[in-house]
Protein backbone atom coordinates (compact mmCIF):
# COMPACT_ATOMS: atom_id res chain seq x y z
CA UNK A 1 0.00 0.00 0.00
CA UNK A 2 1.48 3.37 -1.01
CA UNK A 3 1.59 6.37 1.26
CA UNK A 4 1.75 10.00 0.09
CA UNK A 5 2.38 13.32 1.80
CA UNK A 6 0.87 16.77 1.19
CA UNK A 7 2.37 19.82 2.91
CA UNK A 8 0.32 23.00 3.19
CA UNK A 9 1.83 26.38 2.32
CA UNK A 10 2.01 27.56 5.93
CA UNK A 11 4.40 24.72 6.75
CA UNK A 12 6.74 25.60 3.87
CA UNK A 13 6.84 29.19 5.11
CA UNK A 14 7.91 27.91 8.54
CA UNK A 15 11.36 27.32 7.06
CA UNK A 16 11.91 31.07 7.26
CA UNK A 17 11.25 30.92 11.01
CA UNK A 18 13.47 27.90 11.73
CA UNK A 19 16.99 28.65 12.92
CA UNK A 20 19.79 27.97 10.48
CA UNK A 21 21.50 25.21 12.46
CA UNK A 22 18.58 22.81 11.85
CA UNK A 23 17.07 24.36 8.71
CA UNK A 24 19.51 22.59 6.35
CA UNK A 25 18.79 19.13 7.75
CA UNK A 26 15.03 19.72 7.62
CA UNK A 27 15.30 20.70 3.95
CA UNK A 28 17.45 17.64 3.20
CA UNK A 29 14.83 15.42 4.82
CA UNK A 30 12.10 17.00 2.72
CA UNK A 31 14.01 16.57 -0.52
CA UNK A 32 14.77 12.95 0.35
CA UNK A 33 11.07 12.03 0.15
CA UNK A 34 10.09 14.26 -2.78
CA UNK A 35 8.90 11.24 -4.80
CA UNK A 36 6.18 10.73 -2.18
CA UNK A 37 5.39 14.43 -1.85
CA UNK A 38 2.28 15.81 -3.57
CA UNK A 39 2.71 19.38 -4.81
CA UNK A 40 0.37 21.69 -6.70
CA UNK A 41 0.93 24.91 -8.58
CA UNK A 42 -1.53 26.45 -6.12
CA UNK A 43 0.83 25.77 -3.20
CA UNK A 44 3.79 26.97 -5.25
CA UNK A 45 1.96 30.23 -6.01
CA UNK A 46 0.99 30.76 -2.35
CA UNK A 47 4.55 30.12 -1.19
CA UNK A 48 6.06 32.57 -3.68
CA UNK A 49 3.31 35.10 -2.95
CA UNK A 50 4.10 35.10 0.78
CA UNK A 51 7.83 34.32 0.85
CA UNK A 52 9.01 37.93 1.04
CA UNK A 53 6.61 38.77 3.87
CA UNK A 54 7.78 35.74 5.85
CA UNK A 55 11.41 36.82 5.45
CA UNK A 56 10.68 40.40 6.50
CA UNK A 57 8.75 39.20 9.54
CA UNK A 58 11.86 37.36 10.69
CA UNK A 59 14.05 40.40 10.12
CA UNK A 60 11.97 42.45 12.57
CA UNK A 61 13.92 40.75 15.35
CA UNK A 62 17.22 41.94 13.91
CA UNK A 63 17.42 45.24 15.77
CA UNK A 64 20.51 47.01 17.14
CA UNK A 65 20.70 47.16 20.95
CA UNK A 66 19.63 50.35 22.67
CA UNK A 67 22.39 52.88 23.20
CA UNK A 68 24.08 52.34 26.56
CA UNK A 69 24.53 55.58 28.50
CA UNK A 70 27.70 55.54 30.58
CA UNK A 71 27.76 57.80 33.69
CA UNK A 72 29.79 60.95 33.15
CA UNK A 73 32.36 60.00 35.76
CA UNK A 74 33.24 56.90 33.68
CA UNK A 75 33.24 58.51 30.23
CA UNK A 76 37.04 58.34 29.90
CA UNK A 77 37.32 54.79 31.22
CA UNK A 78 38.82 52.27 28.79
CA UNK A 79 35.86 49.94 29.28
CA UNK A 80 33.45 52.73 28.33
CA UNK A 81 35.40 53.42 25.14
CA UNK A 82 35.49 49.69 24.31
CA UNK A 83 31.75 49.46 24.94
CA UNK A 84 31.10 52.25 22.44
CA UNK A 85 33.32 50.56 19.86
CA UNK A 86 31.55 47.22 20.35
CA UNK A 87 28.17 48.83 19.87
CA UNK A 88 29.35 50.42 16.63
CA UNK A 89 30.60 47.04 15.40
CA UNK A 90 27.22 45.48 16.17
CA UNK A 91 25.41 48.22 14.27
CA UNK A 92 27.76 47.76 11.29
CA UNK A 93 27.20 44.00 11.23
CA UNK A 94 23.44 44.41 11.39
CA UNK A 95 23.63 46.80 8.45
CA UNK A 96 25.63 44.21 6.47
CA UNK A 97 23.02 41.55 7.24
CA UNK A 98 20.25 43.83 6.03
CA UNK A 99 22.22 44.48 2.84
CA UNK A 100 22.45 40.72 2.29
CA UNK A 101 18.70 40.54 2.79
CA UNK A 102 18.28 42.62 -0.36
CA UNK A 103 20.08 39.86 -2.28
CA UNK A 104 17.80 37.18 -0.80
CA UNK A 105 14.70 39.15 -1.76
CA UNK A 106 15.89 40.09 -5.23
CA UNK A 107 17.67 36.91 -6.34
CA UNK A 108 16.36 33.90 -4.37
CA UNK A 109 17.63 31.41 -6.95
CA UNK A 110 21.19 32.30 -5.93
CA UNK A 111 20.94 33.46 -2.31
CA UNK A 112 17.93 31.72 -0.71
CA UNK A 113 18.56 28.10 0.31
CA UNK A 114 14.90 27.49 1.18
CA UNK A 115 13.77 28.78 -2.21
CA UNK A 116 16.37 26.66 -4.02
CA UNK A 117 15.23 23.39 -2.42
CA UNK A 118 11.52 24.10 -2.76
CA UNK A 119 11.95 25.19 -6.37
CA UNK A 120 13.43 21.76 -7.15
CA UNK A 121 10.46 20.13 -5.42
CA UNK A 122 7.88 22.32 -7.16
CA UNK A 123 9.49 21.61 -10.53
CA UNK A 124 9.49 17.81 -10.36
CA UNK A 125 6.10 17.40 -12.17
CA UNK A 126 5.45 13.76 -11.40
CA UNK A 127 2.09 12.06 -11.90
CA UNK A 128 1.12 12.91 -8.30
CA UNK A 129 1.63 16.64 -8.94
CA UNK A 130 -0.86 19.18 -10.30
CA UNK A 131 0.80 21.75 -12.52
CA UNK A 132 -0.34 24.32 -15.07
CA UNK A 133 -0.24 22.07 -18.15
CA UNK A 134 -1.74 18.98 -16.52
CA UNK A 135 -4.41 17.36 -18.69
CA UNK A 136 -7.14 17.40 -16.00
CA UNK A 137 -6.36 20.78 -14.43
CA UNK A 138 -9.60 22.32 -15.73
CA UNK A 139 -11.65 19.42 -14.40
CA UNK A 140 -10.09 19.90 -10.96
CA UNK A 141 -10.79 23.64 -11.08
CA UNK A 142 -14.45 23.06 -11.97
CA UNK A 143 -14.91 20.69 -9.05
CA UNK A 144 -13.16 23.17 -6.76
CA UNK A 145 -15.38 26.01 -7.95
CA UNK A 146 -18.49 23.93 -7.28
CA UNK A 147 -17.51 23.00 -3.72
CA UNK A 148 -16.49 26.60 -3.01
CA UNK A 149 -19.88 27.91 -4.15
CA UNK A 150 -21.62 25.33 -1.94
CA UNK A 151 -19.54 26.39 1.07
CA UNK A 152 -17.79 23.04 1.46
CA UNK A 153 -14.53 22.78 3.39
CA UNK A 154 -11.65 23.25 3.19
CA UNK A 155 -11.98 27.02 3.15
CA UNK A 156 -11.22 29.85 5.52
CA UNK A 157 -13.84 32.15 6.98
CA UNK A 158 -14.57 34.99 4.54
CA UNK A 159 -12.36 33.26 1.95
CA UNK A 160 -12.53 34.59 -1.61
CA UNK A 161 -10.17 32.04 -3.20
CA UNK A 162 -10.80 28.46 -4.33
CA UNK A 163 -7.16 27.52 -3.65
CA UNK A 164 -7.87 25.19 -0.73
CA UNK A 165 -10.62 23.50 -2.72
CA UNK A 166 -8.25 22.92 -5.64
CA UNK A 167 -5.73 21.23 -3.35
CA UNK A 168 -8.40 19.01 -1.78
CA UNK A 169 -9.92 17.90 -5.08
CA UNK A 170 -6.44 17.01 -6.31
CA UNK A 171 -5.70 15.03 -3.16
CA UNK A 172 -8.86 13.00 -3.70
CA UNK A 173 -7.88 12.34 -7.31
CA UNK A 174 -4.37 11.18 -6.39
CA UNK A 175 -5.61 9.00 -3.51
CA UNK A 176 -7.97 7.20 -5.88
CA UNK A 177 -5.51 6.88 -8.76
CA UNK A 178 -2.68 5.61 -6.56
CA UNK A 179 -4.83 3.67 -4.08
CA UNK A 180 -2.83 5.51 -1.43
CA UNK A 181 -3.09 6.62 2.17
CA UNK A 182 -2.67 10.37 2.63
CA UNK A 183 -0.82 12.42 5.21
CA UNK A 184 -1.62 16.15 5.32
CA UNK A 185 0.66 18.51 7.27
CA UNK A 186 -1.12 21.76 8.10
CA UNK A 187 -1.87 23.99 11.08
CA UNK A 188 -3.98 26.83 9.70
CA UNK A 189 -7.38 25.18 10.31
CA UNK A 190 -8.32 24.64 6.66
CA UNK A 191 -8.39 20.86 6.92
CA UNK A 192 -9.37 20.45 10.57
CA UNK A 193 -8.27 21.25 14.08
CA UNK A 194 -5.36 20.34 16.34
CA UNK A 195 -5.15 19.50 20.02
CA UNK A 196 -2.01 18.59 21.97
CA UNK A 197 0.06 18.11 18.79
CA UNK A 198 -2.55 15.83 17.28
CA UNK A 199 -4.57 16.63 14.17
CA UNK A 200 -8.30 15.95 13.70
CA UNK A 201 -9.53 16.05 10.12
CA UNK A 202 -12.70 18.07 9.51
CA UNK A 203 -15.75 15.81 9.95
CA UNK A 204 -17.14 16.53 6.49
CA UNK A 205 -13.79 15.99 4.78
CA UNK A 206 -13.37 12.68 6.59
CA UNK A 207 -16.83 11.53 5.47
CA UNK A 208 -16.26 12.73 1.92
CA UNK A 209 -12.94 10.90 1.68
CA UNK A 210 -14.54 7.62 2.76
CA UNK A 211 -17.45 8.00 0.35
CA UNK A 212 -15.50 9.12 -2.70
CA UNK A 213 -12.34 7.05 -2.22
CA UNK A 214 -12.45 4.03 0.04
CA UNK A 215 -13.35 3.32 3.65
CA UNK A 216 -10.16 1.27 3.95
CA UNK A 217 -7.86 4.12 2.92
CA UNK A 218 -6.41 6.30 5.66
CA UNK A 219 -6.16 10.07 5.69
CA UNK A 220 -4.21 11.65 8.55
CA UNK A 221 -4.01 15.33 9.48
CA UNK A 222 -0.73 16.17 11.22
CA UNK A 223 0.26 19.59 12.65
CA UNK A 224 3.99 18.85 12.79
CA UNK A 225 6.29 18.07 9.87
CA UNK A 226 8.64 16.13 12.14
CA UNK A 227 5.88 13.64 13.02
CA UNK A 228 4.95 13.12 9.38
CA UNK A 229 8.57 12.62 8.31
CA UNK A 230 8.90 9.70 10.72
CA UNK A 231 6.00 8.00 8.96
CA UNK A 232 8.09 8.15 5.79
CA UNK A 233 11.10 6.55 7.52
CA UNK A 234 13.05 9.78 7.94
CA UNK A 235 15.11 10.16 11.11
CA UNK A 236 14.24 13.40 12.91
CA UNK A 237 16.74 14.67 15.46
CA UNK A 238 15.73 16.01 18.90
CA UNK A 239 17.13 19.39 17.82
CA UNK A 240 14.83 19.50 14.79
CA UNK A 241 11.81 18.50 16.82
CA UNK A 242 12.57 21.07 19.53
CA UNK A 243 13.04 23.84 16.97
CA UNK A 244 9.74 23.06 15.27
CA UNK A 245 8.01 23.12 18.64
CA UNK A 246 9.53 26.55 19.33
CA UNK A 247 8.19 27.87 16.02
CA UNK A 248 4.72 26.48 16.76
CA UNK A 249 4.63 27.96 20.27
CA UNK A 250 5.74 31.37 19.03
CA UNK A 251 3.13 31.30 16.26
CA UNK A 252 0.38 30.24 18.69
CA UNK A 253 1.30 33.02 21.12
CA UNK A 254 1.10 35.64 18.37
CA UNK A 255 -2.26 34.33 17.10
CA UNK A 256 -3.69 34.26 20.62
CA UNK A 257 -2.73 37.88 21.22
CA UNK A 258 -4.12 39.01 17.88
CA UNK A 259 -7.42 37.24 18.50
CA UNK A 260 -7.68 38.69 22.00
CA UNK A 261 -7.16 42.32 21.01
CA UNK A 262 -8.57 42.10 17.49
CA UNK A 263 -5.48 42.94 15.44
CA UNK A 264 -5.14 42.12 11.76
CA UNK A 265 -2.20 40.13 10.45
CA UNK A 266 -0.66 43.28 8.96
CA UNK A 267 -0.12 44.81 12.41
CA UNK A 268 3.06 43.88 14.27
CA UNK A 269 2.77 42.64 17.85
CA UNK A 270 5.21 43.30 20.69
CA UNK A 271 4.88 40.87 23.59
CA UNK A 272 6.20 41.46 27.10
CA UNK A 273 6.60 38.98 29.93
CA UNK A 274 7.77 38.96 33.52
CA UNK A 275 11.13 37.22 33.93
CA UNK A 276 10.79 33.96 35.83
CA UNK A 277 14.09 34.61 37.64
CA UNK A 278 14.34 38.31 38.51
CA UNK A 279 10.78 39.53 37.97
CA UNK A 280 11.75 42.24 35.45
CA UNK A 281 9.55 43.00 32.45
CA UNK A 282 11.17 42.34 29.06
CA UNK A 283 10.24 42.13 25.37
CA UNK A 284 9.76 38.53 24.30
CA UNK A 285 11.92 37.18 21.50
CA UNK A 286 10.92 33.72 20.22
CA UNK A 287 8.93 32.58 23.26
CA UNK A 288 11.59 33.38 25.87
CA UNK A 289 10.62 33.09 29.51
CA UNK A 290 13.79 34.54 31.05
CA UNK A 291 15.02 38.08 30.39
CA UNK A 292 18.29 38.68 28.49
CA UNK A 293 20.08 39.88 31.65
CA UNK A 294 19.40 36.63 33.47
CA UNK A 295 20.15 34.56 30.38
CA UNK A 296 23.65 36.04 30.10
CA UNK A 297 24.55 35.41 33.74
Amino acid sequence: MSKLLFIDTNIYLDFYRIRNEVKASFLENLEAIKDSLIVTDQVEMEFKKNRQSAILDGMKELKPPSKINVPGVLKNDKSATALGNDQKKINDRIKKLKDRLDNVLENPVRYDKVYQVLQRIFSKKQDIDLYRNHKIRYEVRELAQKRFMLGYPPRKKNDTSIGDAINWEWLLYVAEEKNADLWIVSRDGDFGTTQDNKGFLNDWLKQEFRQRINKQRKIILCPKLSLALREFEITVTPEEEKEEERVIETEALSISIRDTIGLSDSVSVTVHRTCERCGARFEVQENERVCPDCTST
